[in-house]
């Protein structure tokens, strides 16, 4: 018999709001996990309904840092229930095979049509800057490029936050079906994504060679997470794809499963 939980009260998801505010796009081992901790401490407590809202408004942070970091705009219907802005960005990282951030210092920006599902780029990113006039009144200008030094793991901070809204966004769970040796387990999930490396040989002071991470050419997959997975705290698990054998909707029930309240 599954524990029933206390309701969320409104001072709690008050706090839960404010924080989640505050904490999207920092760079702090606190800001990192917080996601996590909401989902844990939180998740069966909220009502569905909620949950959703609270689904597109952490998409809707999530997009303030894509739109000025990556320079994407999202030209989107106003539809909150299919906002999903770092999915975006993934399929753009996909579709340019991008496997360093700094890559992205090569566009000027990048627009996303929802209704056709089209990119658009353009690519230069230098412009003039006039900062002052020659002694005879005619302007000085200078034209040099604007460069954003990325961070490697800028896109990890935001992938906590899009876990945590993928986990929200009720109406977009499955029920993911996996088969290994024999055994099925069925488990309602969110798609998220992991980080992979490449591999580069290096040679040690002996003059041996050995291979490690390269943390210059990485990509992301797509994964499932399971819902039961994720908010006990089990950061990092996810679904072999390998072994995914079906992919369905939630049904009522299922739903009804997500709320574990009095």
């Amino acid at each position: 018999m599954v524990k029933k939980l206390k309701k969320i009260t409104d001072f709690e998801e008050a706090c839960m709001w404010m924080s989640y505010r505050y904490a999207i796009g920092r760079r702090t081992a606190a800001a990192l996990t917080h996601a996590q901790d909401i989902a844990e401490n939180l998740y069966y407590r909220i009502p569905n309904d909620k949950k959703e809202f609270n689904s597109f408004d952490i998409a809707r942070e999530l997009y303030d840092r894509i739109h000025f970091d990556f320079k994407l705009h999202i030209d989107y219907p106003n539809d909150n229930k299919n906002f999903h802005p770092f999915e975006i960005l993934m399929e753009f990282i996909k579709n340019e095979n991008i496997r360093d951030l700094n890559e992205f210092n090569k566009f000027k920006s990048i627009r996303y049509n929802a209704s056709t599902g089209i990119f658009g780029i353009s690519y230069d990113d230098s412009y003039v800057d006039t900062y002052h006039s020659n002694p005879d009144g005619s302007e000085q200008k200078e034209e040099y490029e604007k460069k954003k030094d990325y961070w490697p793991f800028d896109l990890d901070i935001l992938l906590s936050w899009q876990q945590l809204s993928a986990a929200f966004d009720v109406d977009n769970l499955k029920v993911v079906t996996v088969e290994s040796y024999g055994t099925k387990v069925t488990q309602i999930c969110f798609k998220s994504y992991v980080k992979n490396y490449g591999r580069k040989t290096e040679i040690d002071s002996q003059g041996k060679s050995f291979e490690l991470n390269d943390l210059e050419n990485y990509w992301w997959d797509e994964i499932w997470v399971p819902i039961e997975y994720y908010t006990n705290g089990s950061l990092g698990f996810y679904l072999n794809n390998e072994y995914v054998k079906n992919v369905r909707d939630l049904t009522n029930e299922e739903r009804r499963q997500l709320e574990r309240f009095n």
